[in-house]
């Protein structure tokens, strides 16, 4: 894969932008169709304040990463750290532009929100522990809000942003026991508080996950195809629970998994 398209980490970059169409759908049903415009700006803005957080994430962790993800294009040498810069730089000035020419004021808000939290986190909050895994998951939850907000129905996302924060604080947790050996230099919540500590936590959260994920369904946000799909997802959130004591890295796989089914199972909620 060309590195540069490798530092937009595109997977998680298609995530985002299923996650803002799933959440315009949840707000609006299949007017949808009559909004597709802004749907699309919405998706962009999301898309590149996503990559602009990714990528300068890469820029500051350049060092750690030569431990931790000596794969990626800066540790590898491929692409420059003044390079990555500037494309985070452009990514959120072009993200803020966007959303004030198009959107409405709220979606401008945010997104400025969204990137001042990414700098908070990437500058202070990592280092800081649990607050830093609670803001990126919020920031994650954020997405999943984000549809509601532009079409003035933020009541029927919320429980999408609760569910996305829940499911991916569990999964930061368990990336922070995988890196143990590289954050030397980081505060994090398995290197303060031990790695059983920070895999319990990563219990609870999915615990609060699994929860929440009924919810939609006994809210009549969405029907039973939505149950019966979230059914799946939560099975291999049951999967992520007992994997992750056995291997950090094999549970935040299965904890991607079980997100990617997540996405899933909001889709068929959202069209069902």
């Amino acid at each position: 894969m060309n590195p540069i398209i490798r530092l937009f980490r595109p997977l998680n970059a298609v995530m985002a932008i299923i996650g803002t169409v799933i959440s315009s759908l949840v707000a609006i049903g299949y007017s949808i169709q009559f909004s597709l415009e802004t749907v699309g700006i919405a998706s962009l803005v999301v898309f590149l304040v996503l990559t602009g957080g990714n990528i300068m994430n890469d820029v500051l962790d350049s060092e750690t990463d030569k431990v931790n993800h000596p794969e990626r294009p800066i540790p590898m040498g491929v692409v420059s750290k003044e390079m990555a810069t500037g494309i985070y730089v452009v990514s959120y000035a072009m993200a803020v532009i966007l959303a004030f020419l198009f959107l409405p004021l709220y979606g401008t808000v945010i997104a400025i929100a969204a990137i001042l939290l990414l700098v908070y986190y990437e500058t202070k909050g990592k280092y800081a522990g649990l607050p830093g895994n609670i803001t990126v998951s919020a920031l994650i939850g954020l997405i999943f809000l984000y549809g509601g907000v532009i079409f003035n129905d933020p009541q029927k996302t919320i429980l999408l942003f609760f569910l996305a924060m829940f499911s991916n604080a569990s999964r930061e947790l368990i990336k922070d026991v995988q890196d143990y050996e590289g954050d030397v230099d980081r505060k994090t919540f398995p290197r303060i508080h031990g790695k059983k500590a920070a895999l319990n936590l990563s219990t609870i959260f999915i615990v609060a996950t699994l929860a929440f994920s009924v919810l939609p369904y006994t809210e009549k946000i969405f029907g039973i195809y939505y149950l019966l799909a979230v059914a799946v997802c939560d099975v291999f959130f049951v999967f992520t629970i007992v994997t992750q004591y056995k291997s950090a890295k094999k549970g935040q796989q299965f904890s991607k998994l079980s997100m990617i089914l997540g996405l899933i199972s909001f889709t068929i909620g959202g069209l069902s």
